[in-house]
């Protein structure tokens, strides 16, 4: 009876984390799509910024250059913080899987 006990424990555990894992999964992936746009955007205006710091008498645009890089460098950490926040949702929800039974459609 004991082993029944438990093995219910772990479906009643494995059924209310699945949602919550799932959810963290699809936040964790919009949050990266998010962060790639922006990269991409940050590149941009680095490449647009550089084309004017040839100019004779230009704007004060290095402090600007120089806080976009430093984002651009913040960004890259976080992905790959977020990288691996993902994999372990994803080992997670393989747990989970492995661990509670197939739902009958």
């Amino acid at each position: 009876m004991s082993n029944n006990s438990n093995s219910g424990t772990e479906q009643g555990i494995a059924s209310l984390l699945a949602p919550v894992v799932l959810d963290m999964d699809k936040a964790i992936t919009a949050t990266q799509q998010s962060q790639d746009e922006l990269g991409k955007e940050i590149e941009r205006l680095v490449a647009e910024l550089e084309l004017f710091t040839d100019i004779a008498e230009p704007p004060r645009l290095q402090p600007a250059l120089n806080k976009l890089t430093e984002s651009r460098k913040r960004l890259t950490l976080a992905n790959k913080l977020m990288q691996q926040t993902q994999a372990r949702v994803q080992r997670i929800e393989s747990q989970l899987s492995s661990s509670s039974p197939t739902p009958s459609s």
